[in-house]
C-alpha cells in the first residue's frame, strides 16, 4: 500500500473508530435510561464497568487524531483539497475531520463520564425507589437525556447536522426541567439532606449530558458548512 492510500486508510479508521466510541456511549445513555427506570443497581455498576472501554478508544482516537493531522496534510492534496479555501470546511477534507475528531471525542467521552457519573450516584441507595418512573419531572429529564444523546449520535453517523435545531430546543427544555426538579426539591417535606445532595448531583449530571451533545451537534454544523455557530443565539 503507497502512502496516500495508507493516510486515507487510516482517515477511514480513525472515522470508524470514533461512530464505535459514540454508539458505545450511546448504548450507555440507554442503560442508564433502564437502569434508573427499573431501580437495577447491578446495572448502574454494570454502566461504571464499561466506562474503562470507552476510556481506551478515546486514547486511541486522541493517538489516531495526531497521526492523521500529519498525513491528511499531503493526503488532502491528492484528493484536491489543496486548493480549497479557508473559509470553507468540508467534511471531505481529511485534515478538517482528524481536527473536528479530537473535539468530538472529547465532548463524547466527557458525556460518557456524566452518565457514569449519574450511574454512581444512583448506586448510593438513597435515592427513592421508582423516581424516574413516577415523578413526572424526573421522567421527563431522563427522557430528554436520552433523546439529545441519540440525536447527537445519530448526526455523527450520518454526518449531518439536519438536527441542529431541535437540539436547542431539547437542551432548553432540558435547562428549564432541570431548574424546575431542583426548585421542587430543595422544599420537599420528606426528602433528607442525603438523598437531596443525591439527586442534585444526578440532575447536574444530566444537565450537562445534554451541554455535551449539543458541542457535538455545533462540531458537526462546523465540519459540514464551515459555520461556528458556537455562543451564538440561532433564535430569530
Amino acid at each position: 500500500m503507497d502512502a496516500t492510500n495508507q493516510a486515507i486508510s487510516k482517515f477511514f479508521y480513525l472515522r470508524k473508530n470514533l461512530y464505535n466510541m459514540a454508539e458505545l456511549v450511546l448504548e450507555q445513555v440507554f442503560l442508564l435510561g433502564d437502569a434508573l427506570e427499573g431501580d437495577d443497581y447491578s446495572l448502574a455498576e454494570s454502566i461504571i464497568e464499561r466506562d474503562d472501554r470507552i476510556d481506551e478508544l478515546e486514547k486511541e482516537n486522541d493517538n489516531l487524531s495526531q497521526n492523521a493531522i500529519l498525513e491528511a496534510i499531503a493526503s488532502r492534496n491528492v484528493m484536491g483539497m489543496g486548493n480549497v479555501s479557508d473559509e470553507i470546511i468540508l467534511k471531505k477534507d481529511p485534515l478538517r475531520f482528524a481536527l473536528s475528531c479530537i473535539r468530538i471525542t472529547r465532548n463524547i467521552e466527557r458525556l460518557g463520564d456524566q452518565v457514569v457519573n449519574v450511574a454512581a450516584v444512583f448506586k448510593n441507595g438513597h435515592i427513592r425507589k421508582t423516581l424516574f418512573t413516577k415523578d413526572e419531572v424526573m421522567c421527563k429529564i431522563l427522557s430528554r437525556v436520552v433523546t439529545l444523546a441519540g440525536m447527537a449520535v445519530e448526526s455523527l453517523v450520518e454526518e449531518k447536522e439536519r438536527f441542529m435545531g431541535s437540539v436547542n430546543t431539547l437542551e432548553e427544555e432540558l435547562n428549564g426541567l432541570c431548574d424546575e426538579a431542583f426548585r421542587k426539591f430543595v422544599d420537599y417535606p420528606d426528602m433528607d439532606k442525603k438523598e437531596f445532595a443525591d439527586v442534585y448531583r444526578m440532575i447536574t449530571s444530566m444537565e450537562r449530558i445534554g451541554d455535551y451533545a449539543v458541542n457535538v451537534a455545533e462540531e458537526l454544523v462546523r465540519l459540514n458548512t464551515g459555520h461556528d455557530i458556537r455562543h451564538m443565539d440561532l433564535v430569530k
